[in-house]
């Protein structure tokens, strides 16, 4: 993997690459070069990059359980399905990927990848999104809704919205 997409997957990894003397998070490369590819350049052996990847991996199972799901409500499928239409991509699932930024991001695809999670809609069962596992442990549990002409991820843990208060958050 990518390391930016590692750290935004495992925000843990930051503090981890550190204690190996790795900054590619923060540089430029790190959105373009594997985690490998960082530590050859950084001259580690492969007994050090396997340590590096064992520590990130138990990062991954200490890291709090976040529920398996999401909920897309109605108004979300819809707002989907018609953007599907416009830009011609009906039958085509979206893979829902968080971003840097903690944001997420859907993006149109023709199949989804290997072990990737089924969700969908109730009332729009057409509208299908995938989420890797790894994904689910930054948003799982979260409502992708359509609020003010944008798409909106409420998390359950968050304040407002969603998390503790839903009255006027428009989420179902």
């Amino acid at each position: 993997m990518v390391v930016r997409e590692i750290v935004t997957l495992v925000p843990a990894a930051a503090d981890i690459m550190l204690e190996y003397g790795l900054h590619c998070f923060s540089c430029s490369v790190g959105g373009v070069e594997t985690l490998e590819e960082g530590c050859h350049m950084h001259g580690m052996d492969e007994d050090t990059i396997d340590a590096l990847v064992e520590d990130i991996n138990d990062a991954i199972g200490t890291a709090p359980k976040r529920p398996q799901t999401i909920t897309i409500t109605s108004d979300a499928a819809r707002a989907i399905g018609d953007i599907a239409q416009k830009e011609n991509r009906v039958g085509e699932i979206l893979i829902v990927t968080v971003d840097e930024q903690g944001g997420f991001c859907l993006e149109f695809q023709e199949t989804p990848l290997q072990g990737d999670i089924d969700f969908s809609c109730t009332e729009g069962p057409e509208v299908r999104i995938f989420a890797s596992v790894l994904t689910l442990g930054r948003i799982g549990g979260a409502t992708i809704d359509m609020r003010d002409g944008r798409f909106k991820l409420d998390l359950p843990d968050e304040d407002g919205c969603c998390g503790g208060d839903k009255d006027g958050c428009g989420c179902s």
